[in-house]
């Protein structure tokens, strides 16, 4: 029923869209003003979205002409940051732009407004992670430093944490079928050729016959025979497609060149196949593939959790954040590779990106090593020593080690416990440093015996048996490998013993509440998308969603405390 006035109804009529408009913002105006302390508004506030939107500003349809979007980039960035503040998947985010008003406001869309959907939210954040990957974390902590200088040079605190690939375990078989199939797919896109290629291939080795038995109810000859059927048809596959892409360019068939990759990797990991036989290897190949969906993703093995193995099949992402809780740098590495690899990193990308290098980096064990501080010390150009407990060198074996050993000031020259010095010293073939040797007439008086039995005692060094394996003869040579960062391991043991490192190691525990924060609401936890470049996409964002909340939750406190 129509209750105003046909005089009313015409003006409302032909004023609609500037009367939904003029409603519209009262109603977001009276929602600001009742809503102060909610984190859309300060942002609004207080961060400058600008920079990033200048830089995404090239962003255009990526099929058919190019046009520029439907929906700008003005509002897709602040779009795409409310679904990381909110950890929305894209069809969550969806919803949450069509139903929350306070949501709208922030990203500038009308109350009447169509918002984006799934797909057009997908584009555009894919568009960033293969152009800019780093732009929403480094704009943010930029402003965040602005407002904080003392972050600046604050010590830092380093861990890493699993990020779960988006991918099921598979069994060895099971990748190799799946690559198999992957790589015909994109052979029959790039070689007109592949039919002739593949011709006579033993398909029912390679995929299996119809009905074949599934893999929980093979006994274990039935299992090996298969994993031989499927290895030398999945070879033969490999070497029929690789013999064709020489005929074609290296830049040609990109695609079907990666596959054969992760498929060559596979098999190599597990069996070594000659003249037709196939070995199973007894020491599988390093960065083994978990999954045919995700070959980027790799087994992390952290030890044990509650008396569990801690072994995720995903990526190994570090994070380093000041002591104040601000998340300073994150990356996300495949699974397999270790901690100590990648913590110079930390350092490298916060110089590299920020000009930040913290005086101070506290970590576990596994930044403890010389080989580690000294990374860390050239990636920091000298600013930044790292305070972590020292690996047991002492307990590694019931011997004198290398640190009961003296080294002369000029390196040239090396003392064992009893005072005896050698200067003969050779590069290590399998460290960085040198191998100090100890002859058998240093530790004799006299000439050494031919054989132990028949030697006097009396005349052996005192320490001989601290020094010696029990099974090496009186002619034995002592070896000592001296690391070439012996200096920074020594400092490190004296610093250890300091109450500055006691208190280092209290704040330790805080980048533990910091990664709960990250995996429990920040989304950090099981990868949204496949492969290694989305992983540290995602690991970025989490941080930058983290760090957000960080900055607000210091503004409405200083705001609590400030005087009306």
């Amino acid at each position: 029923m129509n209750i105003l006035p046909q005089n009313l109804q015409e003006i409302v009529e032909e004023y609609e869209d500037e009367l939904k408009t003029h409603f519209g913002r009262q109603v977001f105006s009276e929602l600001v003003v009742r809503n102060q302390g909610h984190i859309l508004v300060m942002l609004a506030e207080n961060l400058d979205l600008g920079e990033i939107e200048r830089v995404c500003q090239s962003y255009h349809h990526q099929e058919g002409p190019g046009k520029q979007p439907t929906h700008t980039v003005d509002r897709l960035v602040p779009a795409l940051l409310v679904g990381w503040l909110y950890d929305l998947s894209l069809r969550g985010l969806e919803k949450q732009l069509n139903t929350d008003l306070m949501v709208r406001w922030y990203t500038g869309y009308g109350l009447f407004e169509t918002t984006p959907d799934h797909a057009t939210l997908g584009r555009f954040e894919n568009w960033v992670l293969t152009h800019h990957p780093r732009v929403f974390f480094d704009r943010v902590l930029a402003q965040i430093y602005v407002e904080y200088p003392e972050q600046r040079q604050q010590t830092q605190i380093g861990d890493t944490y699993a990020m779960q690939a988006n991918a099921a375990q598979q069994g060895t078989v099971a990748i190799w079928r799946r690559l198999s199939l992957r790589a015909l797919e994109a052979a029959l896109v790039s070689l007109p050729e592949v039919g002739q290629i593949v011709s006579g291939l033993n398909w029912v080795a390679l995929f299996g016959p119809p009905k074949e038995k599934h893999v929980a109810r093979l006994t274990s000859e039935e299992r090996s025979e298969r994993l031989v059927k499927v290895a030398l048809a999945a070879d033969d596959l490999l070497e029929r497609l690789q013999n064709a892409l020489a005929n074609h360019s290296e830049n040609d068939c990109a695609l079907l060149r990666q596959t054969l990759g992760h498929l060559q990797k596979a098999i190599c990991d597990e069996v070594a196949i000659q003249d037709g036989h196939v070995k199973v290897r007894q020491q599988k190949g390093s960065y083994r593939l978990g999954s045919a969906t995700d070959p980027e993703a790799s087994f992390r093995n952290h030890g044990e959790r509650d008396g569990e193995p801690d072994i995720t099949l995903g990526y190994n992402t570090q994070v380093s954040a000041t002591k104040d809780g601000l998340i300073t740098e994150t990356q996300a590495h495949t699974g397999a590779k270790t901690d100590q690899q990648t913590i110079p990193d930390l350092i490298a990308k916060q110089k590299e990106h920020h000009d930040v290098a913290p005086p101070k980096l506290i970590y576990d064990k596994a930044g403890g090593t010389g080989k580690v501080r000294h990374a860390v010390d050239q990636a920091s150009g000298g600013q930044t020593t790292v305070s972590a407990p020292l690996p047991d060198y002492a307990g590694r074996c019931d011997r004198f080690g290398p640190y009961d050993f003296s080294l002369s000031e000029d390196g040239n020259s090396l003392t064992c416990p009893q005072g005896k010095s050698t200067d003969v010293a050779y590069a290590s073939q399998s460290g960085d440093g040198r191998v100090f040797r100890f002859f058998s007439f240093q530790c004799w008086q006299g000439e050494p015996p031919p054989r132990m039995k028949q030697a006097d005692l009396r005349k052996r060094c005192p320490l001989w048996e601290q020094c010696r394996d029990a099974r090496q003869g009186p002619g034995s040579m002592r070896q000592v490998f001296i690391s070439d960062y012996r200096l920074l391991v020594e400092a490190a043991q004296d610093y250890n013993q300091t109450q500055a490192y006691k208190q280092d190691h209290k704040l330790r525990q805080r980048i533990e509440r910091i990664i709960a924060e990250l995996v429990r609401y920040n989304g950090a936890r099981r990868c949204r998308r496949i492969g290694l470049s989305p992983a540290d996409w995602q690991a970025k964002m989490s941080a930058t969603a983290y760090n957000l909340k960080w900055w607000m939750r210091r503004v409405a406190r200083n705001r609590a405390l400030s005087p009306p």
